[in-house]
């Protein structure tokens, strides 16, 4: 027999489940019918490249339609709107979306291999080390109440960066690091290659070191640390704060007790939505630092109308957001008792 509160517990997994499903279900059915609506046609375009071609001035138009019927059929666009999106999710399922338009014969899958290790590896590892100092220098500052120098002079460099235009802040580095005193390589510089071996690993590393600081730099002095800061004051005006105070508790138990336990509820929900959002790439630092990642494989299959890519793309960033928010709704009543009681 179960206990009422595992019996309550299969109840919440399995209500998450079912409500995982059907948000995977909802926002894949929404992005297919607005990749649909776009106007650009990448079986159209390789077409009237052919058509323009000496090889295509005596073809029949017969031959050119069926053609572009045979395009259709190879890439799974052919038939009705329905049609298509059935195939569509049939390829979701498998987890196998077919050669790209683009990219002909390569396949969708292997150009997604081959740009999520430069979007995960710069935006997973800049996330956490921004969310983990952001967290640190925020509650500092607000727990001192920026009574020395120093507070007062992470506050401003904050309050400067914050409304600062992320693209303004990687082209002064750039200007910096790669003209002034060139201590990284030019953007877009070099061959890529997509076999990883230790030599790949290094100069991907190396390359990926100025993008990692223009981010974690606007991060940590962003959201992350300007949250906790505001966090940390609310908490150090409420009554139970100063209840402990009261009671004579230590400063660094009020800090770690009262102070980090409830500022980290809301933070991590935050952290578990943002590295589930790395998985749609970030367009304006891979566009300006010129880096091979899910971002500018998005971005150029929608301007090419690759459909296909394009939907690959975002399915793998839904997939990502999803299973981070389910993960989280798992995890949260371990972490917070308000959520266990109701």
């Amino acid at each position: 027999m179960y206990s009422r509160s595992s019996t309550a517990l299969i109840k919440y997994v399995v209500l998450r489940s079912i409500m995982l499903i059907i948000t995977i279900f909802v926002a894949y059915s929404v992005s297919f019918l607005l990749i649909k609506l776009m106007p650009l046609d990448a079986v159209e375009y390789i077409v009237s490249q052919y058509i323009t071609s000496p090889a295509a001035q005596y073809q029949d138009p017969e031959v050119i339609n069926s053609l572009k019927t045979g395009l259709h059929e190879i890439f799974g666009i052919g038939g009705s709107l329905f049609d298509q999106y059935r195939s569509f999710l049939i390829r979701l399922l498998r987890f196998d979306f077919g050669p790209s338009i683009t990219a002909f014969p390569t396949s969708v899958s292997e150009l997604l291999r081959n740009a999520i290790p430069w979007t995960v590896g710069l935006l997973s590892v800049t996330t956490i080390v921004s969310w983990i100092i952001g967290n640190i220098l925020g509650v500092f500052v607000g727990y001192s109440k920026m009574q020395s120098s120093g507070t007062r002079i992470l506050f401003a460099i904050a309050l400067v960066l914050r409304p600062m235009p992320y693209y303004i802040l990687a082209l002064i580095l750039i200007f910096l690091f790669v003209y002034l005193i060139p201590v990284f390589p030019l953007p877009g510089g070099g061959v890529i290659t997509y076999e990883f071996n230790l030599a790949t690993i290094v100069s991907m590393l190396y390359r990926l070191l100025l993008p990692a600081l223009s981010l974690v730099i606007i991060n940590i002095f962003g959201w992350w640390f300007l949250s906790s800061y505001s966090l940390t004051l609310n908490i150090i005006n409420e009554d139970y704060y100063h209840y402990g105070e009261l009671r004579g508790l230590k400063r660094y138990t009020l800090m770690r007790k009262y102070v980090l336990k409830n500022i980290m509820l809301p933070q991590v929900t935050t952290l578990g939505l943002s590295l589930g959002g790395i998985f749609g790439g970030s367009l304006i630092t891979e566009s300006i630092f010129a880096l091979p990642g899910l971002g500018t494989l998005l971005y150029r299959s929608i301007m090419t109308g690759d459909i296909i890519t394009a939907l690959g793309v975002l399915t793998l960033s839904i997939l990502a957001v999803s299973l981070a928010t389910f993960i989280l709704d798992i995890i949260y009543p371990f972490i917070d008792p308000r959520v266990r009681t109701r």
